[in-house]
Parts: structure tokens; C-alpha cells; sequence
């Protein structure tokens, strides 16, 4: 028969699809003899009319019975599905409980690491706008750092034609007082932008233009925040705000800046209200510069330009420039995107403590960890399980099975476990969402799993992939059984020594030891960076806010405070330990580099607060009217200017003020850690609080006497309340400011913990369900053994034998991965513990004890069990 007496093959194809065997052949029978006979009658196009109006009769009636019959035996597959969870309670539980858990676990981890990935990504060329940093290097010395000089935005804007336009703005680091109608608040999102800051970045202005609100001196535009705060719900435009001794008009109000932005200010002065900032000065480094790319141009290419300026503006010779670059030394702006900040950013002088991109790929390595335990418990109880469903493959194989329809009830039952975890999951996230919040830091994290229904579908897909993931190899695995084999109990032996299932309590263990480790290693660089010696004394101080009020009152205050035995010294200063500092040049007279130091500006008696100790010279004093001129250097700094024997040498430098200064070197004061121990003793110049440095104190620090501290703060408050009234009194504790900088660590080290307990106990649901499952296995062995004399304590050693040679093998896989991560992770401390032997050891102490203790609770139930019992199992 040639193919024109035919019917349409792949027509006629498509319907069998939906016809068991039987109804196929028929159909193909009656459909070929009556296509044949009206071909021969009436000819071709009457046979072709005849097969399709069949085929568009017959189409619906069979999808639809398929899709009944589909119904019908995925119904049956459930009810089996249901059957069998209910059947095996405790297998069930540890199944579903330890999916459930790792999914919680998983989305948690995973909620906070897309928080994280998200900062920045909200403005409309978030992804051509880039900061420059400032990146100084001279002979031993380094510096990175965020802030960079006024003068570097417009000259780029002039100098280089691949930047569409550049903004600067900076951000107080301490608080400052700012007045609205008589009443004073303490501000800590004080900042200073140009006018083309809301041109640039997508923070929506609400009231105002946001191209002109911060176009003139003596301007200011504030949050919706801020406006609630000064001027409660009165509209806040028009009116003024005194901040630094100044009135501001209030020129427009924009929305709080969001969460995920990498920094969040309040109240922005006009840049152009403050004269010292608009001098062309190099080396006062306190703006932050981002530029927008235009479209198409080359990142290179803008950074060799940058080069250009620093040997064109920052030199006055090409020849100096030169003789600097033939020693090794210079001074870069490099460019960084704006959605890097965050998490790849850790200069000097960041707005804000970021995050860290090593913790977020640790912590989606965590999530997916927990998962692949869970999964992995579901797949190991499953091929334990097999041997008490070998008989019912056997059975249901003989009646007349396929592979395939088990493959599918396998899966199914598969998918139910996982949907099942799936909402436990969803009810975990709930109760444990508000205390994970607190955990991480941030308390906007949200999760809308109920109003947006897309959410809910995607999770309900992961738990089929999940479902799917766990049940495949036990699906194939069962459905593989020779019923011949099975019905003859020829299988069991080969079951109970699955390497499979061993080799899967070898990972869960692998990867619940390196997360471990990790905890081990976090909490010991933590308590390092706690007893370590810091060159000051961190105990016994309170540091009160000034917001630069103090002015006259200081000398009153300090009497006044010093009057009370509680107290036993008092100092101002611009910075303590653990907060941030100014950044200038200072150089060595006979010498052409300016080399960026940080600057503390303190009064005679810091010393005594912090107790420094002096190597060579002497501090300020009283005495010496000179010293209002002065300076004192850290041993950092006079490493960094290579030069012996400083003491009365000429250092110059520019502190504030319009012009630099000429400071002889009075005395010279051991390395302190003033800053966190991820950086290493930066050069450090400390000059006299009222002498050339204009600047005002921020801070002002009170010694007390151990034991006093209730009596010592109640005499500062009082004190405070009748010498600066109005004045907001916001105190705290020297050593919570320096502890302070290791929230991000401290917070690692939680969710560390936290969720290696997590891992730890899904594992072990895997290996109680293990255990549970060999007891029962070897039911009568353990009757037989206790008939012959066996003991309780030998039946234990029996059962916990097998399990503790692949907790020990996972010890020995754990720890070389732990090592590299952890080592990698303590790089970015200057100074740490390092990693240790006993890290390992410990970590494998604890995990093999959690095992055995999992493991006994089984092999004591089965040890203990009456051996008559035992003998009549089955």
C-alpha cells in the first residue's frame, strides 16, 4: 500500500497516544479499511474529509478519557502514597520534619542573601554609575580609603568627556545637633551634597525640584523623616533648621532613602554653603565622588584620565610626578560600580559598615548544604527502606506492573513528602521569620508568600524539584528489583550493605563538620579580638556625644565632673577608639609628599582617659602654650616617614582652617588599635583641641572608678542636665563603640552557629532513621546474641560501630575544606588567631558525639528489648 492510500500518519499517531494497546490495534484496524474503501469509491479527497471529521470527533473524547484515567491512577497513587506515610510514622516524620527544616533553613539563608544582592539596584543607571576611591601608597605605607578631595568631581567632569556628569557628598560619621523651632535633636544622617546629587542618584523628591533644591547656599533638604521628626505634620519647605551654628532654609523634602541603599542620610546641607570646601585643596579628603558613564564609553579609558589628573594637579612638576612613579609610588582614584559598593567595598571612611560578598556566597553555600542534607536523609531512608518494599515491587511486578507506573508511584509519593515539608517550611518561616531578622540586622525583611501568589507557585515548584531530586534514585532503585529475587529473599544481604547509603551518611557528616569548623574558627577569632592587648584602655570609660556644644562650658564641665570621687579623668577629643577619623596629608619637612594620616584632635588630659603609653617625648601639657601647635605621631607614622630621630622636627600639614601649618614633633606614642583588628595601625598625627585645628570636639570621654559605674553615669547626667541644658545626653561605653566594629562578625558567628545546629540535626534525623532501621533489621540477630550472653554494653558497641567509622570518615573529608574556607575568611583580619589543630579535633568530637548519642538511643531501645520478642519478629 503506497502512502497516498494511507491515512495521515502523524494524525492518526496522535490519537493512539491516548488508547492502551488493544484500542490501538483496533482503531488502526477500522480506520485503514474504511480510509481504503472510500479511496477506491470516492476518491481521495472524500476519504481525507472522512479521517479528519473522525479525528476532531474522536480528539476530545480520548483526551478527556486519558485525562480521567490519569486522574484515576494518580488518585490511586496518592491514596498508596498516603498509605505508606502513615504505615511508616516514624520514617515519615524524619522525612518530612528534615525536608521541612532544610527548606526553612534554606529560604531564610536565601531571603537575607538576596537582600543582600539588591542594594544599590534601584536607581535608574545604577549600572553606569561608579565611586571613586583614593588609593595612596608610599614606601611601606598603603592607604585605601572612600573619601577623596572636593576639587576631584568637577575637574572630572572638565577633564574627562566619557562622564556624563559627577556629584559629591559627604556624610558626618558622629552625630551632630540640629534645631528646629527651639528643640533640639540629635542627628546622625547629616550630610553635606552638591546640587546635582538628586540629578544623579534616583532618590524621588516629594516636594521641591530636585534640580534646584540644592542650588544655593544655605539650603537644605531633608527626608520625609526628618520633617516628621523636626516639624511633626506641618509642611516642612520654607521653614529653617540652625545646624553648625547656621540657619538652613529647608529647600525640598525627599523620600527616606531605602534600606537597601549603602548609605542613608536625613538632612543634606548645600554643598555650596560652606566656603573651606570649595578651595581647590588636593588633600582634604572628606567627599565621597560618584560619576555616571555615558552610554558607551570605555571604563579604561576613564581610569587612564584619572591618572592624568592626579600628575597634572596633584604635582607641580612632571619631573616630581615622575621621581615618585621611579620609586614606586603613587596615588590612584580607582572606580568601582555602584552595585559593588556594599559588598565588595571595605575602604577607610565607608558611610556605612557593608556587607561582605564572602559571607554571602559562605551562607548560600550553608543553604545549599542544609538542603543537600535533607535530600539526602530522604534518599537514604529510602534505599534503607527498600528491603520492606521489595515484596510489594515483587508482588505488583507479578500482577503485571511496568517499571514505569512504579517509577511514577515512587515519585509521587516522592513529591507528596515534599509538598507536605513544604507548608510545615512555610509555617517555620513564619514563627522563626521576626527572631532571623534580628539575627541578620535587618529588621525590613519580608516575606509575601501569601499576597503574591507567583511566590507561592515557585515555591511549590522548588518542592516538586526537590521532590523529584530526592525520589529519583529510590524510584529507579525499587522499581529495578527482580521479583524472583525478592519473592525468593534472595535481595536482603545486598541491601543492608549498601555503600550507597554509607557514602551518603559520609556527606551529610562532611558537610555538617564544615559548618562546624566554621563556628569553631568564627568564635575563636572573636575571643581572640577580645583578649588581645590594645594599646589602650577600653574598660571603665564613658564616651558622651557633644555634637561640637561644648565650646566654654568645656573647662565648667570638666571641673564639675572631676569634683565627684566616681570620676578619675576627663578629656574632649574629635574621636575615640572605634569611631571614625579625618584623613590629611602631613609631610616631613625637606620632603615633597604629602602622605595621608589619620588625625585625632584631642585636649592634654587623653592620655590619662586612654592611658597611652608615651615611647619617646611627652604629651600636651598645660605648661607649654605652644603646644596648641604642636604634634604628637604614633610609631605607624614614624615608620611611614622613614626618618630618625623626630622629636622638634617640622611636620606640615593642613588640619582646617585656610591654610596649612607648620607642627614641630613633640612626642611620640606606642602603636594603639584605634581602629578594628581587620586593619592594620594606620599613621596616626594627634594635634591639640583648640589650637590651629578649627575643629570642634565630638566627643568627650569620662573615666570612672571600677566598681561605681551607676553612681559615676548618675553624677555625668545630672552634671550634664545643669551645664548643657537642651542638650540631648547620648552616652555609651568605650568598649561597646570598639566592639561595635565587629557587628558583622558577631552576626556571622550567630548564624553560623544557628544553622550548623540546624544541619547538625537534620543529619542526625537521617542517621536516628538509620539507626531505627538496622535495629530493626537485625531484630533477631540481637535476640540470638542475648540468648548466647551477650551484654547490653556489647550490643551498643555492635550497633554504633558501623555508624562511627563513617562519622570518622567524614571528619577526615571535612576538614581540608574547612580549612580553605576558614583560612580564606581570617584573611581579612590584620591580625587573627589563626585556625589551629584543636578546631578540628573539637569539631570532630562534637559531631561524633552527637552521632553516638543519636545513634544509642535506637541501640539501647534494641539491646534492652525482650530477646523472647526479638526471636518471634516476623
Amino acid at each position: 500500500m503506497n502512502k497516498k492510500s494511507r491515512p495521515p500518519n502523524p494524525a492518526l499517531h496522535f490519537l493512539l497516544v491516548f488508547m492502551d494497546l488493544e484500542e490501538r490495534e483496533n482503531f488502526a484496524a477500522y480506520v485503514d479499511s474504511v480510509y481504503g474503501d472510500l479511496l477506491l469509491n470516492k476518491g481521495q479527497r472524500s476519504a481525507r474529509i472522512w479521517f479528519w471529521s473522525q479525528f476532531f470527533q474522536s480528539l476530545p473524547q480520548l483526551v478527556i478519557k486519558s485525562v480521567e484515567g490519569e486522574v484515576v491512577m494518580i488518585k490511586n497513587f496518592l491514596k498508596i502514597a498516603i498509605r505508606c506515610i502513615k504505615r511508616r510514622k516514624i520514617y515519615s516524620f524524619i522525612n518530612i520534619t528534615g525536608l521541612a527544616i532544610g527548606m526553612a533553613a534554606a529560604v531564610l539563608i536565601l531571603l537575607w542573601v538576596r537582600n543582600e544582592r539588591s542594594y544599590d539596584r534601584f536607581h535608574a543607571n545604577a549600572d553606569r554609575i561608579y565611586r571613586a576611591a583614593q588609593v595612596f601608597h608610599y614606601d611601606d605605607y598603603h592607604l585605601e580609603q572612600a573619601n577623596t578631595p572636593a576639587i576631584l568631581a568637577p575637574t572630572i567632569v572638565e577633564e574627562c568627556p566619557e562622564v556624563e556628569l559627577a556629584t559629591r557628598v559627604r556624610g558626618y560619621e558622629d552625630d551632630y545637633l540640629v534645631i528646629a523651632d527651639d528643640k533640639k535633636f540629635n542627628e546622625s544622617g547629616l550630610g553635606v551634597a552638591d546640587q546635582l546629587f538628586f540629578t544623579l542618584f534616583s532618590f524621588p523628591v516629594v516636594d521641591g525640584n530636585p534640580k534646584t533644591i540644592l542650588s544655593e547656599p544655605q539650603t537644605v533638604a531633608i527626608s520625609e523623616r526628618a520633617a516628621e521628626k523636626y516639624f511633626g505634620g506641618s509642611s516642612a519647605v520654607g521653614r529653617t533648621l540652625r545646624i553648625f551654628d547656621q540657619d538652613f532654609l529647608v529647600s525640598g523634602i525627599f523620600k527616606n532613602m531605602p534600606d537597601n541603599s549603602h548609605f542613608h542620610l536625613d538632612v543634606l546641607c548645600s554643598f555650596l554653603s560652606f566656603e573651606r570646601y570649595q578651595k581647590p585643596h588636593w588633600s582634604l579628603n572628606v567627599f565621597k565622588t560618584y560619576v555616571l558613564l555615558r552610554e558607551g564609553s570605555s571604563l579604561e579609558a576613564l581610569q587612564g584620565k584619572l591618572d592624568n589628573i592626579v600628575k597634572n594637579y596633584m604635582f607641580d612638576s612632571e619631573e616630581r610626578y615622575e621621581a615618585v612613579r621611579a620609586k614606586g609610588n603613587y596615588t590612584r582614584f580607582p572606580l568601582r560600580p555602584l552595585t559593588d559598593i556594599h559588598l565588595r567595598s571595605h575602604l577607610l571612611w565607608e558611610f556605612e559598615v557593608n556587607g561582605n560578598d564572602t559571607y554571602v556566597k559562605f551562607f548560600t553555600i550553608i543553604a545549599v548544604f542544609i538542603l543537600l542534607i535533607a535530600v539526602v536523609n530522604y534518599t537514604n531512608l529510602s534505599t534503607a527502606r527498600s528491603a520492606s518494599r521489595a515484596k510489594e515491587v515483587g508482588i505488583r511486578k507479578t500482577v503485571g506492573s511496568t517499571r514505569a507506573s512504579l517509577v511514577r508511584q515512587f515519585l509521587i509519593e516522592s513529591i507528596l513528602t515534599s509538598l507536605i515539608s513544604l507548608t510545615l517550611a512555610l509555617i517555620f518561616i513564619r514563627i522563626l521569620l521576626p527572631a532571623f531578622r534580628q539575627l541578620v540586622g535587618k529588621p525590613w525583611l519580608q516575606f509575601h508568600y501569601i499576597q503574591n501568589p507567583l511566590i507561592l507557585l515557585a515555591f511549590a515548584a522548588l518542592a516538586v524539584l526537590i521532590g523529584v531530586t530526592a525520589g529519583l534514585y529510590p524510584s529507579f532503585f525499587l522499581s529495578s528489583f527482580n521479583p524472583v529475587a525478592v519473592l525468593g529473599r534472595k535481595l536482603n544481604h545486598g541491601l543492608k550493605s549498601s555503600i550507597l547509603r554509607n557514602g551518603l551518611v559520609v556527606f551529610q557528616f562532611s558537610l555538617s563538620i564544615v559548618l562546624l569548623v566554621g563556628t569553631l574558627v568564627v568564635q575563636k577569632q572573636m575571643a581572640f579580638v577580645q583578649s588581645q592587648n590594645l594599646g589602650f584602655d577600653r574598660d571603665q570609660v564613658v564616651v558622651i556625644e557633644t555634637f561640637g556644644e561644648l565650646g566654654q562650658k568645656l573647662s565648667a564641665l570638666k571641673e564639675t565632673l572631676l569634683s565627684d570621687p566616681s570620676v578619675v579623668a576627663v578629656s574632649a577629643s574629635s574621636s575615640v577608639p572605634g569611631t571614625s577619623f579625618t584623613n590629611v596629608g602631613f609631610r616631613l619637612e625637606g620632603t615633597t609628599n604629602y602622605p595621608g594620616t589619620n588625625l585625632f584632635i584631642v585636649d592634654q588630659d587623653f592620655l590619662d582617659v586612654m592611658q597611652l603609653e608615651m615611647v619617646e617625648g611627652r604629651f600636651f601639657s598645660r605648661e607649654f602654650p605652644t603646644d596648641a601647635q604642636a604634634l604628637i605621631l604614633n610609631e605607624s607614622k614614624v615608620h611611614a616617614l622613614n626618618a630618625d630621630d623626630l622629636l622638634n622636627k617640622r611636620i606640615e600639614g593642613w588640619v582646617g582652617g585656610d591654610q596649612n601649618y607648620w607642627f614641630p614633633v613633640i612626642g611620640i606614642v606606642k602603636d594603639f588599635h584605634y581602629e578594628s583588628f581587620h586593619e592594620p595601625i594606620k599613621p596616626l598625627a594627634i594635634v591639640m583641641l583648640n589650637g590651629v585645628c578649627p575643629w570642634p570636639e565630638a566627643y568627650l570621654s569620662v573615666r570612672i572608678q571600677t566598681g561605681q559605674v551607676r553612681e559615676a553615669v548618675a553624677h555625668i547626667r545630672d552634671t550634664w542636665d545643669r551645664i548643657m541644658p537642651g542638650t540631648p545626653f547620648e552616652f555609651s561605653f568605650l568598649d561597646r563603640i570598639y566592639d561595635d566594629q565587629y557587628r558583622n562578625e558577631e552576626r556571622t558567628g550567630r548564624v553560623f552557629t544557628i544553622f550548623t545546629f540546624f544541619a547538625l540535626f537534620v543529619a542526625c534525623l537521617g542517621l536516628l532513621g538509620l539507626a531505627s532501621f538496622a535495629a530493626e533489621q537485625r531484630t533477631k540477630e540481637i535476640g540470638i546474641r542475648k540468648v548466647l550472653g551477650a551484654s547490653v554494653p556489647g550490643i551498643l558497641l555492635m550497633m554504633s560501630r558501623e555508624f562511627t567509622r563513617w562519622v570518622l570518615l567524614a571528619n577526615i573529608t571535612a576538614w581540608p575544606i574547612a580549612y580553605y574556607i576558614m583560612h580564606r575568611w581570617l584573611q581579612s583580619f590584620a591580625y587573627r588567631s589563626g585556625i589551629g589543630w584543636l578546631v578540628f579535633i573539637l569539631s570532630g568530637f562534637i559531631a561524633l558525639a552527637i552521632a553516638l548519642l543519636t545513634v544509642s538511643f535506637q541501640a539501647v531501645k534494641a539491646a534492652v528489648a525482650n530477646p523472647v520478642e526479638s526471636l518471634r519478629y516476623e
